[in-house]
């Protein structure tokens, strides 16, 4: 029977098929590593709510021809638990009755029993969509922030993805010496607005402990916070760290000489490529002290560049330390009958990195 209904286990193939062909451009069925992240990200995460499910779409001969994926997640307001869901791979064969289809998809989704309905992955035609049922723009956690690390070598990387040309491969790779002059003037030279200094802080891994201690300590009590416990956060690490959509994951816990810790950052990219960064965190005092460091160890380990979304308690640091701003990729929308709780999105009062939405856990590569 054609219509809308909530997405079971016996729907992972289907629905992963459909994916394979609608977001790969692939027929047949889908590789097991796209069948395994579906079920894992909708069946076996550790938030899973009985009043928030994904969505599936059936046409008359009961073929699923959309889905809209709910991931649950916990946020806390002063010790108030607050359920978010957020709306996860929006797949819609195309048809002449797609509008329709997807909007029932996502009426379905708003039924659901969460305080707040996000997305902070949604495209252009998903951002005009959700904002016809009642879904606003973010402004505070749509905006990007970008860092070159090596100027000359970021900007033919940037060149090449809005233009593939022979010529300009041609170029940087002619040009390579060249670019390692720039680049190291650019990061080592004391006139530089690029410059980068070698840190006084103190670098360790950051294990699941520590950073589920950080959260609860570093963060200012009257925001609204991620929540989690230890195998919430493990699992969502492990998840990103498995999957890999943005490289190996680095993380780091910063600390002053004498052990006291200042903060933290989780950023995935690897040699010759732009970063991608999950989370920072830090203390008020020592914000400059982390994004410094976060820079300074993103250059020795090779990356051009970093990305990341804007933490708008961050956004005079980052604006010192030579970022550039602009708004680019993925929306971040928000639908809420709770006034108050859209409120604080929209001051930037939420402590909401890329680590606590949906945006980190993309597939990666499954081929």
């Amino acid at each position: 029977m054609a219509g809308v209904r909530p997405f079971l286990a016996a729907d992972i193939e289907p629905v992963a098929a459909l994916s394979w062909k609608v977001m790969h451009g692939r027929q047949g069925p889908a590789p097991a590593a796209l069948t395994r992240y579906f079920d894992e990200l909708f069946l076996h995460n550790p938030w899973l709510d009985d009043g928030i499910k994904s969505q599936v779409c059936e046409d008359a001969n009961g073929r699923i021809v959309g889905f809209f994926g709910a991931v649950p997640r916990r946020m806390n307001l002063q010790g108030k638990t607050i359920r978010i869901a957020f709306g996860s791979n929006f797949i819609m064969e195309p048809g002449s009755r797609t509008a329709m289809a997807a909007m029932q998809l996502v009426r379905a989704f708003l039924k659901g029993t969460q305080d707040i309905s996000m997305t902070d992955s949604a495209n252009e035609s998903s951002r005009q969509l959700l904002r016809s049922l009642g879904f606003q723009i973010v402004p505070a956690y749509s905006l990007l922030w970008f860092r070159p690390l090596r100027v000359a070598r970021y900007a033919f990387h940037g060149a090449a993805r809005l233009k593939k040309s022979t010529t300009l491969k041609l170029v940087n790779s002619v040009g390579k010496p060249l670019w390692s002059i720039i680049d190291m003037f650019a990061a080592r030279g004391s006139l530089s607005p690029l410059c980068l200094n070698r840190p006084d802080t103190e670098l360790a891994e950051l294990d699941t402990a520590t950073l589920l201690e950080l959260l609860g300590k570093i963060p200012p009590r009257n925001w609204m916070l991620p929540e989690y416990n230890l195998a919430s956060l493990d699992w969502v690490v492990n998840f990103v760290n498995s999957h890999k959509p943005y490289g190996p994951l680095c993380k780091r816990v910063v600390r002053k000489p004498d052990g006291k810790p200042l903060g933290w950052y989780i950023y995935g990219g690897s040699a010759g490529n732009v970063g991608e960064v999950l989370q920072v965190g830090a203390e008020s005092s020592a914000i400059d002290k982390v994004l410094n460091t976060l820079f300074y160890d993103a250059f020795e380990r090779g990356l051009i560049g970093l990305h990341g979304r804007v933490e708008p308690y961050m956004m005079q640091e980052l604006t010192m330390k030579s970022c550039f701003f602009i708004r680019n990729g993925s929306w971040t929308l928000v639908h809420s009958d709770k006034v108050d709780l859209l409120n604080l999105f929209h001051s930037g009062a939420a402590f909401f990195s890329r680590l606590d939405g949906e945006w980190s856990l993309r597939p990666g590569n499954v081929e």
